[in-house]
């Protein structure tokens, strides 16, 4: 009796025990962390005005907008646990009634047809990604469901849910279903809509309102058919809702797409509603512009353009078009880096003049031979291979010469000048090893976008700053130059009488207000360049083709320049030109001779003023380049210059006739390692004249370019230099290599 006594006492303990369990690993069961996770929406992006610029698909949706319950409309939410989980309010997460009767169809049909999930299960269902239907995940989803019930409200449940529902064609929520089909914002819905879109969820693919419109209106008419029954409408209103409502096709806005790829090339991890810094305004002007600007230009040879726009005073990019169509272009021409040409020139001379090492007023060689000891392996010339002698800064910058940048650059020291280009933010795809020095002309590729920003730099004076893409993007200022050097640099890009001998008077370039502005012509003539600015913009423009293929001797001011100047025009309507450099304790304005950059004298043939940095000024007059006679005399480097055509202003050499190569009882070795036609020394003389050369008495003759080599051979030899009955001699020894 005892034993049989104790047989169901201990059933219930065990039960107990069971039931505990149970409920143990139903407490410590842990939401998802899906769940937890709001919806991240998709990318939206708007101008700096709040205009919407593009809806940006993701992998999980087209289009997603997560909206409040009060966002999303009197009807839609109501209508949806209508139809949905009409007990909503009442249970728990699980509606015994339902799944009481989901087991009747079930075992009828002897499968799993129906399962009774309330919204909230539906929920577990959507966050957790489950795809095929299975007691277990139901018995999942049951627990998960009970668990949120106790810790999130009806409210926060249902707007979860709606936000995360399907309602064909990748448009996930209310608010993205209702701008796709109907135009409008979830909120406006009508009473008719709303019953439309709450049906879509239970088979989106099915009833796919664009593909399959009949599928969706029988839906409607169902969905209408259950509320009356439902008591939720009255016959009255189902009569008045009979007809389906009309569905539209509202593809999501891409505007300025070269700017949107940009934006989520640099920002991969993008999400919701993001106000960037492009105007929509300027954007389009823009893109009408290189439209018209390549049609008018109607070249097989030139068949791309790029422009970008950036606001000085912010870094931030107002309008960007990286080709003339996106629809067959998807290139970015603003941020590809090409062959940059000339446009790093200013900022080298910047540097130097911000140093000390230079003026706008110091004479730069601008000859054939003038940094051949700087640079043995490296010979730039000038676009026309036309040499101007001696030039000043302002006009070596002005007309762009090359020989005159690379001299500075030997000033500066390459190295540290590419440094200093870097810290502009040139972000330059290779090294200094790689360029060498010709990246001051060109070697060095750039992005539209960088160039832009460094100008933007000089335009705010010398300090450098990243474009910004994203209005709240924090971007650092750095000082990069002194206001005052920056102020010399900008008055000479706007000097239009400094650039008249390489560009003419009335080029695009001669502006009738006061603009910087640059050009730059890579080698072959595959990209053309034109940066400037104005008070509160920097326009960068780029011209070519995206091959590569060259232009046909066609420079800059013909294929960008014409298009960056109608672009500043325009901006002009609402900018403003820039001021004229104020002098200051800083910044002194002094009178120089435009012949040699130094004070006046009595020969001095013409005058300027020229500013320049505070105790930088000349304090030596001219008169020791001007012979008695009026005539220019000048060191011994120019002496091939003078000898040459291109000295059209009848300039002499200062020294009496001598041989400057060889130097005075030079002496060479042979190098085994290297062949014997790159070994050889080049004969040069201080005269201005046509010198024949003699070595141990043969003549050497002239190359094609008119220069003098001669091969090195073991021995002592003897160098001798004639011209117009004047003579000079050198020994030089020629050492042959010994093992």
């Amino acid at each position: 009796m005892r034993r049989l006594f104790l047989r169901p006492r201990s059933f219930v303990i065990c039960a107990a025990i069971a039931f505990a369990m149970a409920m143990a690993i139903v407490w410590w069961l842990p939401i998802p962390g899906e769940l937890k996770k709001p919806p991240a929406g998709t990318l939206t992006l708007l101008d700096s005005r709040g205009r919407e610029i593009a809806e940006l698909a993701s992998p999980e949706a087209r289009t997603q907008f997560p909206v409040t319950l009060k966002k999303m409309g009197a009807w839609l939410p109501r209508i949806t646990v209508a139809l949905e989980d009409r007990r909503f309010y009442e249970h728990r997460g699980i509606d015994w009634h339902a799944i009481a009767a989901a087991c009747a169809r079930n075992l009828r049909s002897r499968h799993l047809v129906s399962g009774g999930s309330t919204i909230t299960q539906q929920l577990v269902k959507l966050a957790t990604g489950r795809g095929k239907r299975s007691w277990s995940g139901k018995l999942y989803e049951a627990i998960i469901a009970w668990k949120l019930e106790h810790r999130w409200s009806k409210g926060r449940i249902l707007a979860d849910y709606l936000n995360r529902s399907s309602y064909g064609n990748r448009r996930i929520g209310p608010e993205a279903a209702a701008r796709a089909y109907f135009d409008k914002s979830a909120g406006d819905l009508t009473l008719s809509e709303a019953i439309f879109l709450a049906g879509l969820p239970q088979a989106p693919t099915r009833l796919n309102p664009w593909r399959h419109p009949e599928e969706g209106n029988r839906k409607y008419a169902r969905s209408l058919a259950r509320l009356v029954g439902l008591g939720f409408i009255t016959r009255n209103q189902q009569s008045l809702l009979a007809q389906p409502p009309k569905i539209a096709r509202v593809d999501p806005p891409r505007l300025a797409p070269h700017f949107v790829d940009a934006v989520v090339v640099r920002n991969p991890g993008l999400r919701g509603t993001m106000r960037t810094t492009l105007d929509l305004d300027v954007q389009t002007t823009i893109e009408r512009l290189v439209r018209s600007h390549l049609s008018a230009l109607n070249r097989h040879d030139i068949t791309e353009a790029a422009v970008v726009v950036v606001e000085n005073a912010t870094g931030a990019i107002r309008a960007m078009v990286g080709s003339e169509d996106y629809a067959v272009s998807q290139i970015n021409g603003a941020m590809q880096p090409r062959s940059c040409g000339s446009t790093l020139k200013p900022f080298v001379y910047l540097d130097a003049i911000d140093k000390g090492l230079l003026t706008a007023a110091s004479l730069l060689p601008d000859t054939a031979d003038a940094i051949r000891d700087e640079y043995a392996d490296y010979d730039p010339q000038n676009y026309n291979h036309h040499y101007l002698g001696p030039v000043r800064l302002r006009e070596a910058l002005g007309c762009s010469l090359n020989v005159p940048a690379v001299f500075a650059l030997s000033r500066l020291g390459a190295r540290p000048a590419f440094y200093r280009l870097e810290k502009w933010g040139f972000d330059f795809p290779q090294g200094l090893a790689d360029y060498g020095a010709g990246f001051v002309l060109g070697n060095a590729e750039t992005s539209l976008v960088d160039l832009a920003s460094a100008y933007a730099g000089l335009a705010r004076g010398g300090t450098a700053m990243r474009a910004k893409f994203l209005a709240a993007e924090h971007q650092p200022i750095t000082r990069i130059a002194s206001a005052e050097a920056t102020a010399i640099i900008i008055d000479i890009l706007c000097d239009n009488e400094a650039r008249q001998r390489s560009f003419g008077a009335h080029s695009p370039l001669a502006c009738e207000q006061r603009m910087a502005a640059k050009t730059g012509t890579s080698s072959g003539f595959r990209d053309t360049w034109t940066v400037g600015f104005d008070k509160e913009h920097t326009v960068a423009v780029w011209a070519g083709n995206f091959d590569g293929r060259p232009m046909r001797d066609t420079f800059a001011v013909r294929a960008a320049t014409p298009l960056w100047a109608t672009v500043m025009q325009e901006l002009l309507r609402c900018d403003h030109p820039l001021d004229p450099p104020v002098e200051n304790e800083r910044l002194v304005r002094r009178e120089i001779c435009k012949a040699t950059g130094l004070l006046p004298c009595r020969f001095t043939p013409a005058k300027l003023n020229e500013l320049f940095l505070a105790g930088t000024e000349p304090c030596q007059d001219s008169a020791d380049y001007f012979a008695s006679e009026g005539k220019l005399l000048l060191p011994d480097a120019y002496s091939r210059w003078c000898a040459s055509r291109d000295n059209t202003i009848g300039a002499h050499v200062r020294s009496d006739f001598r041989i400057t190569s060889p130097p005075p009882n030079a002496r060479y070795q042979l190098d085994p390692l290297l062949p014997p036609s790159q070994q050889m020394v080049e004969l040069t003389a201080a005269f201005a004249g046509d010198v024949e050369w003699f070595v141990n008495g043969v003549q050497v003759s002239p190359q094609r370019d008119g220069r003098f080599f001669w091969q090195l051979a073991a021995g002592e030899w003897n160098v001798r230099a004639a011209g117009r009955g004047e003579f000079a001699e050198e020994t030089i020894t020629v050492e042959a290599t010994t093992d």
